[in-house]
């Protein structure tokens, strides 16, 4: 019989078996291995922690986008505010300019017409869309159109100087004056001015001015001069000396090849200093004398040639092989010989350093003159197309676009021209001091707009013959033009007596003021006017000579 313990079957259970003994504590801790706490998830841990750090990342989001929320309320309340205010502002500003200001409040109407500031806005525009709201609003108003300004004559014709006092008088005595000893070029030079005025120039008082050697001589009227006076006359003075200008104007009978050439020959070194010549009217000049004088003179800076009709288009040349690269200002105006060809549009490119320059009184020079501003004209500051038959809105929008320097413009009777001409010089030439607007066709509001903008660095203004200037443009001299000079208002008819005044009494800085062709003065007026310091030509009973050297100045009077 095998034992029960081999047989697992019938092994009976350990408890049954084993008897209860006494348990030994040491014996337990020693057979019995010690009890391990429960280990954690790091997976779980991780995805807890994450969720944590989401659930505070929505909450300082949710705080951060009710922070903006309250923010924009802010804004948009203060926004609101201002708007308001501005509104109140506008309403006020509006009603106050209508009761008390010609300048023109803002409507519904006048909003749909402006554009959205952008830039290259064109000033011109702005200032002329002012003035039809100033004009509109101006007759709901009763007040006088420049109302505030002072209307009183307040300044007075002051006592001639010692000096312009003797010279008048030895202008009026000039044939018994037997030397100019030691007095200053620039005294002779007023003195001549005032003989030239009344024709009597002679060979006697040419002399006295090449006397002791000055460095310019200038007469403005040499037509008594005979050729070999002239001749004798050069020959003879100190052409070393003679550095600055020679100015022989209306020399035509005296200024001939013959002549130039037999003042070479006497006097082969020519004329080594000289830095500008002046001989217009010389109606005998020719090509070829004008090629004897270049190249006596190589120093030639400055050259006047108006009105000498029998130079040509080779004239132009002979100057650009001499001079192109020096020339600072040439005029050649009224030379009805030059037509223009492929060879006087060539030679005038040449110039390289031309400043001023007059063209008046060529015909077909459109052309010529757009090439030219197009690549000289940023060096211009003089430019005078007046009476240049075909000359358009287009050429004027060649200068304003290419000639930013310019400070004096001559564009009188030029039939074509419209206010798009005057945008474009408004718009492109913001250095003007001397304008000519003589016989055009330039409307009150066009006129008006261009002074608002230019008028406050202008000293010289002609509006001669423009006869659509009245009450805007008045108003704009009297407001803007304070550096006014000299003003022609020679058959400006649409202006009043009134107007007149407040133009004289604004402009405090006017010394000559013509009104050629005024009849709508009263006496009284004239009266006023006679105690004014402001030298007045044209009206009744004032002398066309009284005052000379107050006459308006030319484009080339900076040269001269």
């Amino acid at each position: 019989m095998t034992s029960s313990r081999e047989d697992p079957e019938i092994l009976p259970d350990a408890a049954e078996d084993e008897p209860n003994l006494p348990v030994n504590p040491d014996s337990v801790n020693q057979q019995q291995p010690p009890t391990l706490l429960p280990l954690f998830d790091c997976v779980a841990l991780d995805k807890l922690c994450h969720v944590a750090e989401m659930l505070q990342d929505r909450e300082r989001q949710r705080i951060r986008e009710e922070a903006e929320i309250a923010e924009k309320r802010r804004r948009w309340a203060e926004e609101r505010a201002e708007a308001h205010r501005q509104y109140v502002f506008e309403v006020a500003k509006a009603y106050a300019l209508e009761l008390h200001s010609d300048q023109a409040p803002k409507s519904k109407d006048d909003d749909e017409e402006e554009e959205e500031v952008v830039k290259g806005k064109s000033r011109f525009d702005d200032a002329k869309k002012a003035i039809k709201k100033r004009r509109r609003y101006s007759s709901r108003s009763s007040d006088a159109p420049c109302g505030g300004i002072e209307l009183s004559m307040t300044r007075h014709r002051t006592a001639p100087t010692l000096t312009e006092l003797c010279m008048r008088v030895l202008a009026e005595n000039s044939e018994a004056i037997e030397s100019l000893h030691l007095v200053p070029d620039h005294l002779k030079k007023k003195i001549s001015s005032l003989v030239s005025d009344s024709s009597k120039v002679d060979k006697a008082f040419m002399q006295l001015l090449v006397d002791d050697s000055p460095s310019e001589v200038s007469v403005k009227n040499c037509v008594d001069l005979e050729e070999e006076d002239l001749t004798q006359i050069l020959s003879e003075c100190d052409r070393v000396s003679l550095q600055v200008v020679l100015n022989l104007d209306l020399c035509g009978r005296a200024m001939t090849e013959n002549a130039i050439t037999e003042l070479l020959k006497r006097s082969p070194n020519g004329f080594p200093s000289l830095t500008r010549l002046s001989l217009q009217g010389a109606f005998c000049l020719t090509d070829n004398a004008l090629a004897l004088i270049s190249r006596s003179a190589p120093l030639l800076r400055v050259v006047n040639l108006c009105d000498c009709s029998l130079l040509t288009f080779q004239a132009v040349k002979i100057l650009a092989d001499y001079f192109g690269s020096t020339l600072r200002g040439l005029n050649i105006g009224g030379c009805q010989g030059i037509k223009p060809c492929d060879v006087f549009r060539i030679s005038l490119s040449r110039f390289e350093k031309l400043s001023s320059l007059s063209v008046a009184g060529l015909e077909g020079i459109h052309d010529v003159v757009v090439e030219f501003c197009t690549s000289r004209g940023s060096s211009l500051t003089d430019l005078s197309l007046a009476s240049c038959v075909g000359v358009n809105d287009g050429t004027l929008w060649t200068v304003g676009r290419y000639c930013p320097n310019l400070e004096a413009l001559d564009i009188s009777e030029l039939d074509s021209l419209t206010d798009a001409s005057l945008k474009e010089i408004t718009d492109g030439c913001r250095s003007l001091r001397s304008v000519k607007f003589t016989r055009n066709r330039f409307s009150d509001e066009g006129v008006a707009a261009f002074l608002e903008v230019c008028g406050g660095s202008i000293n010289n203004l002609s509006l001669n013959n423009v006869r659509n200037v009245g009450q805007e443009t008045a108003i704009s001299l009297a407001k803007y033009c304070k550096r006014l000079h000299y003003l022609d208002l020679s058959w400006c008819r649409k202006l009043t007596e009134e107007e007149l005044r407040q133009i004289m009494s604004c402009c405090s800085l006017l010394r000559s003021l013509k009104l050629f062709g005024w009849t709508q003065v009263t006496e009284d007026f004239l009266e006023d006017l006679s105690r004014s310091e402001v030298s007045i030509v044209g009206l009744k009973m004032t002398s066309l000579f009284a005052h000379p050297d107050d006459s308006y100045p030319s484009v080339d009077a900076k040269c001269f």
